[in-house]
């Protein structure tokens, strides 16, 4: 909690901040919150993806403070809307997101190591320093935990999987379980499940949600590089690499042994076929089916994938006939 007051402050402390200061600075502030929800004691943010409506929602804004997009701060706007602060920012949720670090803890380091007594760790576990394992959590044989964890309620966690440091793990997820994978006998047709020796290595500050499944490698590792974040409902299949600072959002459902590199986005409820090999930058548009690699900065859209220039052309053709 801070007033209206120490966070203008603190904000101009940081340097190339531009600030309107209107009364009311001794009104304290609790929390963030929407534009169109916040009341007298949060605090709220505005970027581009709000400029038709900026007049429309600071006009009937009922909060004190705003950080708002610089290239949306119109100056007679701003003077008309009284009792009201501004700090002007180039980027107004990164702003936010400092807000709360600073004034409301938010995403603190754990001080100290909390191990719930439900939780079942094997005793060749190696856990590191300040980490959390809350309820019902199951840690198997061998496996090696960083610093500055946290483990979620009922997540499994199973034999020789690798966790760096400042690992987020959510609720009910498995990591390292068996991947699906066969063989089928040549004589009785059947099918019997190939091997997995391999393991789940996930290395420092990566973020993985609730309901989330990663499968260990078959013969080789399943990989997370740094900075990785994966969402909800994901599935990752076994022998998977995943290159630093990607997202994999809800849904998406990554097969086999494929292989995707840094800063891409992998759109909700997407698919890529399995040994698919994805190169850097790449945004993977919502439930697109990649079937073929994709190269480096490019982004694909649709089932199957192709390029944005290309859905775009199928889309106006679409239209084209159906007009007729």
């Amino acid at each position: 909690m801070a007033t209206i007051e120490e966070i203008i402050k603190w904000f101009k402390e940081q340097g190339n901040k531009t600030v309107l200061s209107n009364q009311n600075l001794s009104q304290e502030i609790i929390a963030p919150k929407a534009i169109d929800s916040a009341v007298i004691d949060n605090i709220s943010f505005l970027n581009a993806k709000n400029k038709d409506r900026v007049p429309e929602l600071l006009i009937k804004a009922q909060c004190k403070i705003v950080i708002l997009e610089s290239s949306l701060a119109d100056k007679e706007l701003i003077n008309s809307i009284e009792g009201m602060s501004f700090i002007f920012s180039d980027n107004p949720k990164a702003d936010l997101l400092l807000f709360c670090k600073k004034f409301l803890g938010f995403d603190q380091k754990i001080e100290k190591t909390e191990i719930h007594s439900s939780a079942s760790i094997a005793e060749s576990a190696v856990l590191g320093k300040n980490i959390i394992v809350s309820t019902n959590v199951v840690i198997g044989d061998k496996v090696e935990i960083g610093d500055n964890c946290q483990i979620g309620s009922n997540t499994v966690i199973e034999s020789n999987t690798i966790l760096g440091d400042n690992v987020e793990i959510g609720s009910n997820s498995v990591i390292g379980g068996v991947g699906f994978g066969y063989a089928q006998d040549e004589l009785t047709k059947q099918y019997v499940r190939f091997p997995h020796y391999g393991r789940v290595i996930i290395h420092n500050n990566v973020s993985i949600g609730n309901n989330t499944c990663i499968d260990r490698g078959s013969l080789s590792d399943t990989i997370m590089h740094d900075g990785v974040k994966i969402d909800n409902l994901v599935h990752i299949a076994h022998n998977v690499k995943i290159g630093k600072n990607t997202l994999i959002i809800a849904n998406a459902m990554i097969a086999g042994s494929v292989i995707i590199g840094e800063n891409c986005w992998i759109a909700p409820s997407s698919c890529i076929r399995n040994g698919i090999t994805i190169g850097d930058n790449v945004t993977v548009g919502l439930a697109s089916t990649v079937t073929k690699n994709i190269g480096s900065s490019q982004t694909v859209m649709g089932s199957p994938a192709v390029s944005i220039e290309d859905f775009l052309k199928l889309r106006e053709q679409q239209k084209f006939f159906l007009k007729e």
